[in-house]
């Protein structure tokens, strides 16, 4: 009798705290995590921290927490499981009464991207362990990964055609930087303008002799398309990436030549679900901003290049246009011939194969990037 008292009251005992755990578990607790930075660089490492709070007398004895995030993300030390492009990643705690613990991830950005994290399912248990609970935290951690720029020993050819200002023989104004010599004062000039060093050589008064000087604006287009007549794209194709880097790269060397430009790309915009146009502008935050489209920059449902050319880029007007793509066709070249045939200076890059005819063609210039398939020609 006594026996069965007991195992009445294990019984007992076991349902009650199961009980407890059950109800209580989860409430007067917090979770959030966060990014330690709201945007790095492709390739830079950055803090993600976990922070749970137990606000009550109840003890947390196991709780675990699964973080669903990109595969792009690589957590050190973790033991994630990668399905597909979802990254889950484990983290155990254990809680007393009235404990905050935190804990922070080392994450390494392995592509460009905007990532968030919007919800982490956390499951606890009992006393003894032989029941769970579950729980979904709803959290808001963003991070937007740039891409790398291309450094300079990374390209076959530098766009040594950057240039933001071109001496012409005529312009309405002449411009003040840019002094050709010395001429003798006429009475109609400005007493700032007076050169003083051949004033005291030549024995009159003479003033600075200024050269006529036209800015050069730039187009740069992406074409994410990887396949010619076909829409969408490879998501994670290390040749596109490598045009992805690239462009970042005429954004800095525009912004640092002051040179005014614009970005044109058939690829959506996670914000916008629409194709790039964007006004042309110019400086470090204007480049900046690209950058950020880049990263917003979706590949993998891209509107075809031929159709984007006709409705998006036909009206396209500028001195210098950059096409940068995987590959080169003849609706390319046509379209290269086009705007040269307009007046513009007009580069090609590809990152990719191409053929000897390719280079045939004299109305533009066509470079290889590095990190291309073998070349089966080069540039004459």
């Amino acid at each position: 009798m006594e026996f069965v008292a007991i195992i009445f009251m294990v019984i007992v005992l076991l349902t009650a705290q199961f009980l407890l755990f059950a109800k209580n578990s989860f409430r007067h607790f917090e979770y959030t995590c966060f990014f330690t930075k709201d945007e790095v660089m492709e390739g830079d490492e950055v803090g993600l921290v976990e922070i749970v709070s137990n606000r009550k007398w109840l003890p947390l004895p196991w709780l675990k927490s699964e973080l669903s995030t990109s595969r792009w993300l690589e957590y050190a030390g973790s033991q994630s499981e990668v399905v597909g492009e979802i990254r889950y990643v484990p983290s155990f705690f254990a809680l007393k009464s009235y404990q905050k613990v935190s804990r922070t991830w080392k994450v390494k950005c392995l592509k460009r991207g905007v990532f968030e994290i919007r919800r982490v399912d956390l499951v606890g248990s009992d006393l003894l362990g032989f029941s769970s609970f579950s729980y979904s935290a709803q959290v808001n951690a963003r991070l937007t990964v740039l891409p790398r720029p291309l450094e300079n020993n990374e390209l076959i050819c530098l766009p040594r055609y950057l240039n933001g200002d071109t001496v012409v023989r005529r312009q309405l104004l002449d411009d003040p930087f840019f002094v050709a010599g010395a001429r003798e004062y006429t009475g109609l000039e400005p007493m700032n303008r007076i050169h003083w060093n051949a004033t005291a050589r030549e024995g009159k008064l003479m003033v600075f002799e200024n050269q006529y000087t036209s800015r050069n604006n730039l187009s740069v287009l992406l074409n994410v398309q990887q396949r010619p007549g076909k829409a969408g794209s490879m998501d994670g194709d290390d040749d596109l990436e490598n045009c992805i880097r690239f462009c970042a790269y005429l954004f800095g060397a525009a912004a640092k030549e002051d040179i005014p430009f614009r970005f044109l790309c058939n690829g959506a915009d996670s914000g916008t679900r629409q194709p790039v146009c964007t006004a042309e502008s110019w400086g470090t935050a204007f480049a900046l901003e690209q950058s950020r489209t880049l990263a917003r920059l979706m590949v993998d449902n891209a509107k075809k290049i031929d159709l984007f050319l006709q409705e998006d880029a036909a009206f396209l007007s500028s001195a210098q246009l950059v096409l940068v793509s995987t590959y080169l066709d003849e609706n390319l070249k046509a379209f290269a011939r086009e705007k040269a045939r307009y007046g513009a200076s007009v580069t090609v890059f590809v990152c990719g194969r191409t053929v000897s005819g390719d280079y045939e063609d004299g109305t533009y210039s066509l470079f290889l990037l590095r990190g291309s398939e073998k070349k089966e020609a080069q540039p004459l």
